[in-house]
C-alpha cells in the first residue's frame, strides 16, 4: 500500500514539473522559443558581393577581389543542449582564432535575429578551416562560406591615389546609416583614397540563400535566393604605364639624394617628395606620386597594430599623401602670379626694364636688404628676362609697388583667382586648402597689421603662403590654357559588373580668367617661362638642352623656417600647343635643381623619348658642382 502511495506521489510530482515547464515556455520564453523554432526549420546563409574594381585609362586592371573564406555563426543551427561561447572556446583552443575577437564579433552582433548569420572571422586560414570541417559533430553551428578578398595587383604603386580598405567603425556606421546605406559591423569600407571618395560606388550589395534545415542544422532544400550586387568599378583618367614611369623615376632621384646627403653632412636631407601630370585640356590626373609610400596589401585583410603604429609614427610621414597634403611655400613659381598683378594693375609689359645693379632690394627707411640669388646683381634686364632669371630684385619692386598702391590686397586676391588658398577639388579626401595670408588674416592670427615687407615677401612666394603640388599643377595649366583650367580628376568614369555605364565624369571648368585678364598678359608669361628652359640664361636651361620638345616652365625653391629650402619645377609641354602640366616638389631638397631632371624625365617618356640622353645633366645630383651652380 505504501509503494503504491509513494508511486501516485511521483507521478504527480512529474506532472506537476512537467506542467510548470510548459508554462515556463510557452508563457515566460513562448516568444523566444517560437523564434527559434522557425529558425529551426529556416536558416539564412549568406552570399557575399565583390567589391568593385579599378582600371587605369588602358583598361588595366589595377585593384581586383580574389577568393577568401570567412566564418559565420548560425545560432538557430545550434542544438539546444550546446552553449555559443563553449563551442566559440572550443574552436579558439582548437585553432589559431582568438577566443575574445570571436566573443567581441558574437557581441557586436547581438540585435541580429538568431535566424541572421553572425560574422565571427574573416580571411581564414587554410588550416583552421580543416580544423571546422573535421570537427563539425562539435563545433556546430558554424558555416565557413566563400568571400572576396581585395587584391591590389600592385600594392607598391599608385598607393595614395588608390587608399586601402579597413574594418568599419562605430561613427562610419552611425554615419552610414544616417545617409540611407545598408551597412553592419564587421563589413570593409574605403578609409583613404579612391576607395573611400567612391566608397558608395565600390562596395557590393550582399545577397542571401534562405533555405530549409534539418535539428542538426543540415541543409534540407533552398527556399529562396537574394543575388549579390558586385560594386561598381571605377575607371581612372592615369595611364598605369606612365604613372609607374613618374614613380621610378621619383623614387630613384628621391633615392639618389637620400644616399648623397647621407654621405655627406653638408648637403640636406630631403624627408618626401610629389609629382603631379595633368592634362591641361580637361584636369584628367594622368599621374600622381607620393614618396615616400607603403604597401597597400598590408591593409587588404585588416592591418595588423604593430604594423599600423610603425606606419603613423614613422618620421617620414609615408601615409601623407603629399601631392595633396604637402602644404609648403611655391618660392618663385609663385611669380607668375605676382606677373599677372603687375601687368594687369601696375601696367607692366613683357619689354619692361628693370635694373639689378647689386642684388639688394631696400624697402625705404629699412635698413634690412632683401637678396637676389644671385649676389653680384644682374645689371638691365627685361620683363620677360627677369621671369627665365627667375630675377628677385624686380619681383621685390614689383611687390613693393603692388602694395604702396594696393597695400597687401591685390597680391592675395591674384592669387585667388589662379586657386591658391582653396582646395583644387580633386577627386580624393583629405586635400589641403593651403593658405594665402591676407591683411585680416594676420590680424586674426598674428595680432599683427600688413606691412611692406610682406608683400615684397609674397612676391616671390615666401612669407606665410602655402600651395600644394595640385594646386601648383593648376597654376601651371591655367597659364598654359591662357587663363581656363579645369578640375583634376583621377576617375574618368564609373561603370557597373557588366562594363555598362553607370556615371560619366565630364571636365569641369574650374578657373576661367580669360575673360578679365588679357591674353597678352599669358602670352607674356609663356614667353617668360619658355626662356627659363630655352634660353642659355634660364634657370632651367641646361637641364632641357637638347630636348627634342619645346617646354615651358618655372623653377622654384622655396625657403623654410629651420629646415633645408624646398625644391619645385612646374612646365608644360608641348609649349606651342600645350597638353600636360607637370610639377615636382622635393620637401627639403636645398634647390629646384633637383626637380628640374626628373620633371624632364617624366616628360621624356610621356612623350616617347625612349632614347633621349641629356648628358649635361646626366646624374649631376652627385656632383659637388651643384654647390657653385644655384638657380635661384
Amino acid at each position: 500500500m505504501d509503494r503504491h502511495r509513494l508511486l501516485k506521489l511521483l507521478l504527480l510530482f512529474i506532472f506537476t514539473a512537467l506542467i510548470a515547464r510548459a508554462a515556463y515556455l510557452q508563457i515566460l520564453n513562448g516568444d523566444y522559443y517560437y523564434q527559434l523554432s522557425e529558425g529551426n526549420r529556416t536558416s539564412v546563409r549568406p552570399i557575399n558581393a565583390p567589391r568593385g574594381k579599378i582600371y587605369d585609362s588602358r583598361g588595366e586592371v589595377i585593384v581586383s577581389n580574389r577568393l577568401t573564406y570567412n566564418l559565420y555563426l548560425m545560432q538557430n543551427e545550434i542544438p539546444p543542449a550546446s552553449s555559443v561561447k563553449n563551442i566559440l572556446a572550443k574552436l579558439a583552443s582548437l585553432s589559431s582564432l582568438s577566443e575574445n575577437r570571436l566573443l567581441s564579433n558574437l557581441s557586436s552582433s547581438a540585435q541580429q535575429s538568431v535566424a541572421e548569420p553572425v560574422l565571427l572571422a574573416r580571411h581564414l586560414q587554410k588550416k583552421d578551416m580543416v580544423i571546422i570541417a573535421e570537427n563539425k559533430d562539435i563545433l556546430p553551428g558554424l558555416l565557413v562560406k566563400e568571400s572576396s578578398l581585395r587584391d591590389y595587383i600592385y600594392p607598391e604603386y599608385l598607393v595614395h591615389a588608390t587608399g586601402y580598405i579597413g574594418e568599419i567603425n562605430r561613427n562610419e556606421l552611425v554615419s552610414f546609416t544616417k545617409q540611407g546605406y545598408d551597412y553592419s559591423g564587421g563589413d570593409f569600407v574605403g578609409k583613404s583614397g579612391l576607395e573611400k571618395e567612391y566608397e558608395f560606388y565600390l562596395d557590393g550589395k550582399n545577397g542571401a540563400e534562405q533555405i530549409e534545415v534539418n535539428s542538426l542544422g543540415e541543409k534540407i532544400k533552398t527556399i529562396g535566393i537574394k543575388q549579390p550586387i558586385s560594386g561598381d568599378s571605377l575607371v581612372l583618367n592615369v595611364n598605369f604605364k606612365l604613372q609607374k614611369s613618374a614613380e621610378e623615376i621619383l623614387q630613384k632621384n628621391y633615392q639618389a639624394l637620400r644616399k648623397a646627403a647621407a654621405a655627406d653632412e653638408d648637403r640636406p636631407m630631403p624627408t618626401g617628395a610629389a609629382a603631379v601630370v595633368l592634362n591641361v585640356k580637361n584636369g584628367a590626373v594622368l599621374a600622381a606620386a607620393s614618396l615616400p609610400d607603403y604597401n597597400l596589401n598590408l591593409f587588404a585583410k585588416g592591418i595588423s597594430n604593430a604594423d599600423y603604429k610603425k606606419l603613423i609614427n614613422d618620421p617620414l610621414r609615408p601615409m601623407v599623401n603629399r601631392y595633396i597634403m604637402s602644404a609648403v611655400p611655391p618660392g618663385s613659381i609663385f611669380k607668375l602670379v605676382t606677373g599677372t598683378a603687375a601687368m594687369k594693375e601696375l601696367g607692366v609689359k613683357g619689354d619692361t626694364t628693370f635694373y639689378d645693379s647689386n642684388g639688394r632690394f631696400y624697402i625705404p627707411n629699412w635698413s634690412r636688404p632683401f637678396r637676389n640669388w644671385n649676389p653680384y646683381g644682374e645689371g638691365k634686364l627685361d620683363f620677360i628676362k627677369s621671369i627665365a632669371r627667375s630675377n628677385n630684385i624686380v619681383f621685390y619692386e614689383l611687390g613693393y609697388e603692388l602694395y604702396k598702391e594696393f597695400k597687401g590686397e591685390k597680391l592675395a586676391e591674384y592669387a585667388q583667382k589662379y586657386g591658391l588658398g582653396s582646395k583644387a577639388g580633386i577627386d580624393l579626401p583629405g586635400e589641403k586648402s593651403g593658405l594665402v595670408p591676407t591683411d585680416q588674416w594676420k590680424k586674426n592670427n598674428l595680432d599683427q597689421g600688413w606691412y611692406p615687407g610682406d608683400s615684397v615677401n609674397l612676391s616671390i612666394g615666401q612669407g606665410s603662403l602655402l600651395t600644394t603640388p595640385i594646386q601648383i599643377a593648376d597654376l601651371i595649366a591655367t597659364v598654359a590654357n591662357e587663363g581656363k583650367s579645369y578640375q583634376p580628376q583621377l576617375v574618368d568614369k564609373i561603370i557597373d559588373s557588366q562594363g555598362n555605364l553607370v556615371k560619366d565624369i565630364k571636365p569641369l571648368l574650374n578657373i576661367d580668367l580669360s575673360q578679365e585678364i588679357d591674353q597678352n598678359i599669358f602670352k607674356t608669361l609663356k614667353q617668360g617661362m619658355h626662356d627659363v628652359v630655352n634660353k642659355n640664361y634660364g634657370t632651367a636651361y641646361r637641364h632641357f638642352k637638347k630636348f627634342p620638345i619645346t617646354v615651358a616652365g618655372k623653377t622654384g625653391t622655396a625657403q623654410t623656417s629651420g629646415s633645408a629650402n624646398h625644391g619645385w619645377f612646374g612646365g608644360f609641354a608641348p609649349y606651342q600647343n600645350p597638353e600636360i602640366a607637370v610639377v615636382v616638389l622635393i620637401e627639403n631638397s636645398g634647390s629646384s635643381a633637383y626637380s628640374i631632371p626628373i620633371a624632364r624625365e617624366i616628360m621624356a617618356y610621356y612623350f616617347g623619348l625612349r632614347n633621349y640622353n641629356n648628358s649635361a645633366a646626366k646624374v649631376y645630383y652627385y656632383s659637388q658642382q651643384e654647390d657653385i651652380y644655384q638657380p635661384e
